[in-house]
C-alpha cells in the first residue's frame, strides 16, 4: 500500500445494479455449517425444558439465526465471503502496486474511480479513495503532472465532504505533501505537512502522550537524539501517571529513553532503564518471553558499547537461548542474536568463534527471503480514546477485551483506547476475518481495543473536561449499544464513529451487561431494563461534571429501551439538566411501536431543536424480534412508519447496509452524514441535506435521497 493513501469511504456493501450474475465478487455469506446446525439445535430443546411453546422457540430460532447472521455483518470472526466491487478492486489494486505493478493497478483504478462516482456521486469519500489510489500510482510512475491533480481532486473532496479537519483530510495532505518532495519541493511540501500535523492534534483521542511520541520519533529520525531526550523523559512521566509502572507502555516509554541516554553517553542512567525494563518484563511476562530478550540485547549493547563484553557475552546468550526455544533453530530472529554474539566475540579478539557464529547466521538467512526497510517503520494506525461507563461485573482477565464479561456488577467509569487502521472504511468495523486466514487481531488492519484503565470519579471527569475544553462546540456523544454487543465491541464501535463523524468532543458509551451471545435475548432484555438506574446516574453526574455545553444521545436497538427510560426520568427529576441535552438519536430502536408512541416519546422529548427516530423495512434482525414479541418495532417500517409528534423519523429502507440491514446506523455514509449534521447544528429534518420529505397519511416522515 502506498505510505500514508486511507482507503476509506462506503461501508463494503455489494450493489446489485453494478455486479452482474457472474460477477465474481458477488457477496456470498458462508458460515460453517456445525455452527449453525450446532447453534440452532440447542435453542428449541433448552426452551422447550423451560416449558415454553412452539410459538416462542419458533421466533428463538428465526432469532437466532438473524442474531448469527449479524455476527457476520457486525463484529464477529465470520465475515462475508468475497466482497462487493470496490473492495475487491481495493484489495487487487494494493496487491499490484505492492508487486510494482503500477500499469496493471492504474487499470484498475481508474475502473474503481469509474464505479465509485457511478454508485455514489462525484462528491463522495469513495471517489477520494479511488482518486488517491490513482494519484499514487502516477506518482510511482513518475507523472507527476496527473497525480498532482488526482491527488489534489481527492483533498477537495474531503474537505467538502467531511470537513476541513477530518483526519482523511489530514492523509489526503500527507499524500499530496510526499507527492512535492518527490519533485524536490520542500516548501510546498513543509505547508501541507504543518496543516496535517495540527489536524493530527486535533483529531480524536489525540492527547499529549501521541503528540509527544510523534516529536520524539522525528527528533530521532532527524538525528537530535539531545533534544529528544527531555520530551522522552516528560513522556516517561506521563505513561507513569497514566498507566502505572509495571504497564507495557511504561516499559516501552523507558526502554527508548534508555537508548536515548546511551546514545548521548549518558551510561549509567541508560543502565538503570534498561535493566528496570527488563526486571519488569521478567516478571509480567516470564524468563522465557521474546520481549524479555529484546531487553537482554539492549542492555547488552549498552555494556558492548563500554567494552564491558564478558557481561554482555552473558546476556547475549540468554537472549539467544530464548529465541531457540520460542522460535525455533533456524528462525531469522535467530539469525540476529548471533551476529550480536560474534561481534562481541571480534571485540575480544575470538576471530574463530565470531566468523563460525556470522556463517551460521548467514545460512539461517540464506533459508527464508527477507524483509529489508530503508527507514524505521512506523505505527500508520490512528489511536481513539474514548470515555466509558459500564455496570458489567469486573473479571480477572487482563486482556483488554475481557475485562468486563456480560454479568450484573457495579458502576464504573474509564477511558478505552481503541485501534482505526489506516486502510478503514467509513462505516466499516474491521475485523479478523476467516476468509482472510487471519486469526489475530491486528491494529495497522483491525479495529482493535488497545486498553481499559479505569478511573475514580475525580479523575474520569477531569480527563473528559481537559477534552472538551479543547474541542470547539463544547460537545459530547453518548451512545448505548443494543443487544447482543460485547463492552469490547461497544468500545470499537464508539471509536469507529466518532473517527468517521470527525468528531472533536468527547465520545462515550455505556455499556449494560449484555451476554454478548444470540440466545440470551431475554436475559439483555432484562438487564438493559436493570441497567437503567446507573444510566441515570451516569447521565446525570455526566451533564453536570463534564463542562460538555451540547451532549448528543445515540441508542441502538434495545439500548433504546434504556436510554429512554434514563432519559424520561432526567427530565422528570432534573430539569435544569435539558439544555445540555441537544439532541437524541434512536438507530432501529427495539421497542413496541405502539408503547412507543403513547407511553414513551411524549416523555423523553429532550429539546426543540433535534429528536431522530432511524428506521428501516430491511432490518431482518427486527422482524425477528417481532416474532418473538408479537407486535411491530418503533424501528421496523413494514407495516407502517412510527410517527411521533416532535421527532423526525427517516426510513432508511433504501441505504445500502449489512447483511441483515441492523447496524447501518453506523455503516452507512448516508446515515454517518446526517448524524454528523445533527451534531454540527442540532437541526430538525426539513433543514438538513440528503433528506427527502414524504407525506402519508399518518403524517410527514422522511427518507434519503437517491
Amino acid at each position: 500500500m502506498p505510505p500514508n493513501v486511507l482507503i476509506g469511504g462506503k461501508a463494503d456493501i455489494p450493489d446489485p445494479a453494478l455486479m452482474s450474475a457472474n460477477d465474481p465478487d458477488r457477496t456470498r455469506i458462508v458460515l460453517p455449517r456445525s455452527r449453525i446446525f450446532g447453534t440452532l439445535s440447542n435453542v428449541p430443546s433448552k426452551h422447550c425444558r423451560a416449558g415454553k411453546g412452539p410459538g416462542v422457540v419458533r421466533a428463538l430460532i428465526r432469532l437466532a439465526l438473524a442474531t448469527l447472521l449479524a455476527s457476520a455483518v457486525m463484529a464477529g470472526p465470520v465475515r462475508a465471503q468475497g466482497s462487493n466491487g470496490l473492495d475487491a478492486l481495493n484489495r487487487q489494486i494494493e496487491e499490484l502496486h505492492s508487486r510494482g505493478q503500477y500499469a496493471e493497478a492504474t487499470l484498475l483504478a481508474e475502473r474503481y474511480v469509474r464505479l465509485a462516482r457511478q454508485r455514489y456521486g462525484e462528491a463522495d469519500p469513495e471517489v477520494a479513495t479511488a482518486l488517491s489510489w490513482l494519484g499514487s500510482l502516477c506518482k510511482a510512475q513518475e507523472n507527476y503532472s496527473k497525480a498532482e491533480t488526482y491527488l489534489k481532486r481527492a483533498l477537495s473532496i474531503r474537505e467538502r465532504s467531511l470537513g476541513p479537519n477530518h483526519a482523511q483530510v489530514g492523509v489526503s495532505l500527507n499524500n499530496l505533501a510526499a507527492l512535492y518532495r518527490s519533485q524536490g519541493r520542500e516548501q510546498d511540501a513543509e505547508l501541507l505537512l504543518k496543516r496535517s500535523q495540527l489536524i493530527r492534534e486535533k483529531a480524536q483521542g489525540s492527547d499529549e502522550l501521541e503528540a509527544l511520541k510523534d516529536q520524539i520519533k522525528q527528533l530521532e529520525w532527524n538525528g537530535e537524539e539531545a533534544a529528544a531526550i527531555p520530551l522522552a523523559e516528560r513522556y516517561v512521566d506521563l505513561v507513569r501517571q497514566r498507566y502505572g509502572d509495571e504497564h507495557p507502555d511504561f516499559v516501552t516509554a523507558i526502554s527508548s529513553l534508555g537508548s536515548l541516554y546511551k546514545s548521548q553517553r549518558r551510561y549509567a542512567e541508560a543502565e538503570t532503564l534498561m535493566k528496570q525494563a527488563l526486571a519488569i518484563r521478567e516478571k509480567d511476562l516470564g524468563p522465557n518471553d521474546l520481549q524479555v530478550s529484546e531487553s537482554l540485547d539492549a542492555l547488552a549493547a549498552l555494556y558492548e558499547t563500554q567494552r564491558r563484553y564478558a557481561e554482555a557475552e552473558t546476556l547475549l546468550r540468554r537472549s539467544l537461548a530464548i529465541r531457540r526455544k520460542a522460535l525455533g533453530s533456524d528462525h531469522v530472529q535467530v539469525s540476529y542474536s548471533l551476529d550480536a554474539l560474534a561481534r562481541v566475540y571480534e571485540a575480544e579478539g575470538r576471530t574463530v568463534e565470531a566468523e563460525s557464529l556470522h556463517n551460521h547466521a548467514k545460512a539461517i538467512r540464506g533459508l527464508k527471503p527477507q524483509a529489508h526497510y530503508a527507514i524505521a517503520r512506523q505505527r500508520s494506525y490512528a489511536v481513539i480514546k474514548v470515555y466509558y461507563g459500564t455496570d458489567r461485573n469486573r473479571t480477572s482477565s487482563t486482556n483488554p477485551a475481557e475485562i468486563y464479561g456480560g454479568d450484573r456488577g457495579k458502576l464504573v467509569l474509564g477511558i478505552c483506547e481503541v485501534s482505526i487502521p489506516r486502510d478503514h472504511r467509513m462505516g466499516k468495523l474491521e475485523a479478523p476475518s476467516i476468509w482472510r486466514l487471519e486469526w489475530s487481531e491486528d491494529p495497522e488492519r483491525h479495529v482493535v481495543l488497545l486498553s481499559v484503565v479505569e478511573k475514580d470519579t475525580s479523575a474520569f471527569y477531569q480527563e473528559i473536561t481537559d477534552r472538551i475544553r479543547k474541542s470547539a462546540g463544547k460537545s459530547a456523544f453518548v451512545f448505548v449499544h443494543g443487544y447482543n454487543v460485547t463492552f469490547a465491541d461497544a468500545a470499537r464501535r464508539t471509536a469507529q464513529m466518532a473517527y468517521d463523524l470527525g468528531f472533536d468532543g468527547a465520545p462515550a458509551f455505556y455499556s449494560w451487561p449484555s451476554r454478548g451471545a444470540f440466545e440470551s435475548y431475554l436475559v439483555d432484555s432484562e438487564n438493559a431494563k436493570w441497567a437503567e438506574v446507573d444510566l441515570v446516574s451516569f447521565l446525570k453526574e455526566f451533564a453536570e461534571q463534564s463542562e460538555a455545553e451540547n451532549i448528543f444521545l445515540i441508542a441502538h436497538s434495545m439500548g433504546s429501551r434504556a436510554l429512554t427510560g434514563a432519559v424520561a426520568d432526567i427530565i422528570a427529576k432534573y430539569p435544569s439538566l435539558r439544555p445540555k441535552l441537544k439532541a437524541i438519536i434512536l438507530a432501529a430502536p427495539d421497542i413496541d411501536a405502539e408503547t412507543f408512541k403513547r407511553d414513551i416519546a411524549p416523555r423523553i422529548l429532550i429539546s426543540e431543536r433535534s429528536a431522530t427516530l432511524y428506521a428501516s423495512s430491511h432490518d431482518y434482525a427486527l422482524k425477528a424480534s417481532k416474532k418473538f414479541a408479537g407486535y411491530r418495532r418503533a424501528g421496523d417500517t413494514e407495516g407502517g412508519v412510527t410517527l411521533v409528534e416532535g421527532f423526525d423519523t427517516i426510513d432508511a429502507s433504501k441505504v445500502q447496509t449489512g447483511f441483515l440491514g441492523h447496524s447501518y446506523f453506523a455503516d452507512s455514509g448516508s446515515l454517518l452524514g446526517d448524524m454528523r449534521t445533527i451534531f454540527s447544528d442540532a437541526k430538525h429534518a426539513e433543514e438538513r441535506t440528503g433528506l427527502t420529505a414524504i407525506e402519508s397519511e399518518a403524517g410527514r416522515y422522511w427518507a434519503f435521497s437517491p
